[in-house]
């Protein structure tokens, strides 16, 4: 059977960076069948038959222009001329403005030390053994790597990479079975440097300030943008690689991991790529997840998808007791069943058949110390609720549903509780006022708010007592610059964020951290950045290429 390859490419806009592995797409002719590199097995395998030989190679002369090393999708204008002297990595000397080198001046001491110790020059380690070299067309190349996906390093910054695959009988090394297939990338990009974010530490009472680490955790709550939605026109003003997939989920589970939270509420999670990245990476960071998509999916080109909530909790720390799948679709077919008017029944139903869900863990604490007797339990809601800003009445009632299911686990048990997610409700709309109020005031309802009058007859109130984290940075004084810092940031009437969603049209809070003030505490909260420190210039939006979603 003869075997040839067709094709070799890297994915559409694909710009390598740093620590973010490549992967081509290889199409190989086997017979009248066309397959994949992941059929065939690589160079070195000990299955028998034909086999993938892979190269990779980097050019010996850099291209185009220095990049800036904090800002990556941005040309640099500034360099540091220390970082020479002391042979520090070329490409960490760049930066794209005066302002932005000042304020990277402490990273640079640190890597003028850190030169100095290593005794390294340009980054390269001296010692270091180049495997082979090739020569073509009058250019040099070094070889780099002899597999299929290959991982850029601080070597390859500024240069371009070519990536040679060909058939290959380990029975028969000496025949040739087709020419070489060549896929080339552009210069290699830096890694970008992970926005710092700081815990800010609230003064407690004497009584909670005594409490024991067992009976501390940290929660998380994120919007990670699912791809699906990624590439959409909201998002043209960003350059085509800080969109990839392959780059946002590195640069976003590094994100996620550099917090080391003990529980994450997860939003737009996709399914495909839950199961394929996301689960699969923090299990092997020492979490267990769970996971409710969506109850319609949608064909992406290739296949079936749709994004779901994800929660994950580290299993030194918790065990799942009990889970709750909350599909709103449900919920709005067992109203709809109550009503006698076929028209009512059949607007009800356009109305609220929105596919939003929400996922619900009951968690025991595992506390080392403890010599028997009852466990502490948690019950974490993680949500995303409906998106539209013109159907507020469905947004308030899937988020009335919510909670009303929280009230029978909280009447079942003495349980403490989060509540967290992308609400896509405004601080002081009739959602946020229920989530933190109990109510809806009756001015809150007019009839423009609830066109079918489903929420009229509504008891729109709960039991709860909930409190929006942020809200207890204004409940301390400002005794240190931190904390005056970090109220100025948050709006002193709905006492919450200026804002977790920042695009090109659009900038204020839809995502909120609740738990029950009768039974936990905040002992901190995640520094609050500014608009300003989100973006590299006024006007810009998010996702760019540090932070790679728009929450």
């Amino acid at each position: 059977m003869s075997v040839s390859i067709i094709s070799a490419r890297l994915p559409t806009g694909d710009t390598p960076v740093c620590n973010v592995t490549l992967e081509p797409y290889v199409l190989i002719k086997r017979g009248d069948t066309t397959v994949t590199a992941d059929d065939i097995p690589e160079e070195g395998s000990h299955e028998p038959g034909l086999q993938l030989r892979s190269r990779w190679y980097r050019s010996s002369i850099p291209r185009g222009g220095a990049v800036c090393s904090v800002h990556p999708d941005k040309e640099a204008t500034v360099q540091c001329t220390v970082c020479l002297r002391c042979k520090v990595a070329v490409h960490l000397s760049y930066h794209c403005s005066a302002e932005c080198f000042r304020s990277s001046w402490q990273q640079h001491r640190d890597y003028h030390q850190q030169a100095h110790t290593n005794g390294q020059e340009n980054g390269v380690d001296n010692n270091k053994v180049v495997s082979s070299t090739l020569s073509a067309g009058g250019e040099t190349w070094v070889e780099v790597a002899r597999t299929h996906k290959y991982t850029p390093t601080q070597d390859d910054v500024g240069f371009v990479l070519k990536y040679e695959c060909s058939i290959f009988d380990p029975n028969h090394p000496y025949i040739d079975l087709g020419r070489p297939m060549l896929a080339f990338t552009s210069r290699v990009r830096p890694a970008p440097n992970l926005p710092v974010r700081n815990l800010v530490r609230l003064p407690l009472s004497p009584g909670l300030a005594k409490a024991g680490p067992n009976n501390r955790f940290t929660v998380l709550s994120y919007n990670m943008l699912a791809d699906l939605y990624a590439k959409s026109d909201s998002y043209n003003h960003c350059p085509a690689w800080t969109m990839a997939w392959h780059y946002r989920k590195c640069n976003l589970l590094k994100e996620l991991l550099t917090h080391k939270p003990d529980i994450m509420c997860l939003q737009e999670v996709q399914s495909d790529h839950f199961t394929e990245y996301v689960h699969p990476e923090l299990t092997k960071a020492g979490y267990m997840g769970i996971y409710k998509k969506k109850t319609t999916e949608i064909f992406t080109g290739s296949q079936y998808t749709i994004d779901g909530c994800a929660t994950f909790f580290r299993h030194e720390r918790f065990h799942l007791v009990k889970k709750y799948e909350v599909e709103f679709n449900k919920a709005a077919i067992s109203l709809a069943d109550q009503m006698t008017n076929l028209q009512q029944k059949k607007a009800t139903m356009n109305r609220l058949l929105k596919d939003n869900v929400a996922l619900i863990a009951v968690l025991e604490m595992i506390d080392p110390d403890s010599r028997g007797g009852s466990k502490q339990l948690i019950c974490v809601a993680n949500t995303h609720i409906h998106a539209n800003p013109e159907l507020n009445d469905v947004k308030l009632w899937q988020v009335h549903t919510l909670l009303k299911g929280l009230e029978k686990i909280a009447n079942s048990a003495d349980i403490p509780m989060l509540v967290a997610g992308d609400f896509n409700s405004l601080p002081g709309s009739a959602a946020h006022s229920l989530l933190v109020k109990g109510r809806v005031e009756p001015s809150q309802l007019e009839a423009s708010s609830d066109p079918l009058g489903l929420l009229r007859d509504t008891k729109l109130q709960h039991s709860l007592p909930l409190a929006s984290a942020y809200a207890a940075l204004l409940d301390y004084p400002p005794i240190t610059e931190q904390l005056k810092r970090q109220r100025a940031r948050v709006d002193p009437t709905h006492r919450e964020p200026l804002f977790t969603n920042l695009s090109r049209h659009f900038k204020a809070t839809l995502d909120y951290v609740l738990y029950t003030r009768d039974s936990l505490a905040p002992a901190g909260l995640l520094e609050l950045p500014a608009d300003t420190e989100c973006v590299n210039k006024p006007g810009d939006s998010l996702p760019n290429a540090n932070w790679s979603s728009d929450h």
